[in-house]
């Protein structure tokens, strides 16, 4: 007799359990944004920046000396088209920086952070990372960001890619400087973590598994790549002196908070 309850019971939830085995995962953010990610491409100068949806149009964010150090009217944005599962191509496409000698992007008032719309080829494979998930203040509150918690950024360190489709590269370590708060009076914290020239402009960000299921997972991109610190030290030789530049391996980080100001300057 139990048997043939057991069996009931099972063939009653079998239609239940396959239609949640089917129902599509939610990619994971570093996915997300390992697709959002993109090299800015020039001659004079090479950077990361990374591509976010605002309404229904797409828009590049960077750090401002990018733009700064790139001469001329337009720089190139590498984008990638999917072919199949596993194979993608590069897709350059150029983009106007300037326009009779006048930027075309929109620059925070002080902090090296720089935005500007974009119009992607219609085969790029992007996905819909809304601007919403850039934090705020109140955000790093409710969340209890915190020195130790450890993040992820995503760049081209000396112009290297992860793949021949140009995909960025991702490398991870904690926050390494206190206090976080409020942002508009620390401005920038460090992140213990080797950056290269390249990795300007990559974005900086938080997965923190949920409690209970993906549902309560925290994704939240907590500021950009801006710079790293160096110990400069001179050395006396016999016959002069030579200067030598150590990493110190911290990452600065522009705060969340004006890429969300620069993002509201936008016309």
């Amino acid at each position: 007799m139990n048997r043939i309850w057991i069996t009931i019971i099972f063939a009653a939830f079998t239609p239940f359990m396959a239609l949640a085995a089917d129902e599509p995962q939610v990619e994971d953010l570093n996915t997300q944004l390992m697709r959002a990610t993109v090299k800015i491409s020039h001659e004079k100068s090479t950077g990361t920046g990374f591509v976010l949806l605002k309404g229904e149009r797409y828009l590049l964010v960077t750090a401002a000396h990018v733009f700064d150090k790139t001469p001329g009217d337009e720089t190139t944005v590498i984008f990638r088209s999917k072919q199949s599962e596993g194979d993608y191509t590069k897709e350059p496409t150029k983009l106007a920086i300037r326009k009779d000698g006048k930027p075309l992007w929109t620059r925070h008032p002080t902090e090296d952070v720089a935005v500007i719309w974009i119009a992607p080829p219609k085969n790029a494979d992007l996905p819909q990372i809304l601007t919403e998930l850039v934090a705020s203040d109140d955000q790093l509150r409710k969340q209890k960001i915190h020195p130790g918690d450890r993040l992820a950024c995503l760049g081209y360190p000396h112009q290297e890619e992860g793949s021949k489709a140009g995909f960025p590269l991702l490398r991870d370590g904690p926050i390494a400087s206190f206090p976080l708060l409020p942002t508009a009076k620390t401005k920038t914290f460090f992140m213990s973590m080797n950056i290269f020239e390249g990795d300007s402009g990559g974005p900086v960000y938080l997965v923190r598994p949920g409690i209970n299921n993906s549902s309560d997972d925290v994704r939240l991109i907590l500021g950009l790549v801006t710079g790293q610190r160096f110990l400069d030290e001179e050395a006396k030789m016999v016959y002069g002196t030579t200067k030598l530049r150590h990493r110190l391996g911290l990452a600065v980080v522009v705060h969340a908070s004006f890429i969300k100001e620069s993002v509201d300057l936008l016309k």
